[in-house]
């Protein structure tokens, strides 16, 4: 991805910060999981693409030495108000996970939601691995979860609007849809439309794009990197990974 490339794709994360909360709000699923990896951790935690704190204010709220970093200032500045009301006071900053820099190093590095697939380039997945490890104590974990490909739901779903939920912003209810294709066959590069409607006009529209990764190419990565032992997982409840229906979630060790 070139700088001009960049800037566009923050450019659009950026639009997405006054609705992200609203969009996301029903994800709850990785959580708790998250929580207990942090806790389990005994030490500094840093949590890279952290958005508005979905996962990190509730690090915070459980007493977790945890750090954030994010690429939007949007995003971060969401994330500092909702710390403000809380109580809370987050130590985030805003950089780009392949090359952010701290003194300290983590016991545990988490890269929630699917975000490391905004990765778009074997050169930038292995960019951001390389300075991770780098983060990481000897023994410290990198735990992060993303997708497998379904090709039924490709098959089945991709060019097409769909219809996710219904949500409320304020007193006003609009209805979002979402739409996915591929953009990029050969380097299985996905992009990702949402939209909030109210009847037929258009409240808000975000576009982002994100790689398709299989576990052997992730596996071949990590090997790359210099990493030697890790677990993938078939769910937040470790569950084995048997079918690419599940979300795929890594457990790394330094």
């Amino acid at each position: 991805m070139n700088k001009k490339e960049l800037e566009k794709w923050i450019k659009a994360y950026e639009s997405g910060a006054e609705v992200y909360d609203i969009i996301h709000e029903a994800y709850k699923d990785d959580i708790l999981f998250y929580e207990r990896e942090a806790q389990k951790a005994k030490g500094k935690v840093l949590e890279v693409a952290c958005g508005t704190g979905r996962i990190y204010l509730n690090l915070l709220k459980k007493g977790i030495d945890a750090y954030g970093i994010d690429i939007s200032k949007n995003m971060l500045k969401v994330l500092k108000e909702k710390a403000k009301k809380l109580g809370l006071k987050p130590k985030v900053k805003k950089a780009d996970m392949r090359n952010f820099r701290f003194k300290t190093k983590f016991s545990l590095i988490i890269i929630p939601f699917r975000s490391f697939l905004h990765n778009l380039t074997t050169e930038s997945q292995i960019e951001t691995l390389k300075n991770i490890k780098r983060h990481l104590k000897p023994g410290g974990k990198l735990i992060l979860n993303f997708f497998f490909p379904n090709p039924e739901i490709i098959l089945n779903t991709y060019g097409k609007w769909q219809k996710i939920r219904d949500v409320r912003i304020g007193d006003k209810k609009f209805s979002l849809y979402a739409k996915s294709y591929l953009v990029d066959e050969v380097d299985q590069i996905v992009e990702f439309i949402e939209r909030l409607k109210k009847g037929r006009k258009i409240y808000w529209e975000g576009k982002f794009r994100i790689a398709f990764i299989y576990k052997k190419e992730f596996e071949l990565l990590l090997k790359m990197v210099g990493f030697k032992k890790w677990k993938v997982y078939g769910g937040f409840d470790y569950r084995p990974l048997n079918s690419y229906s599940q979300e795929m979630v890594w457990v790394v060790e330094k």
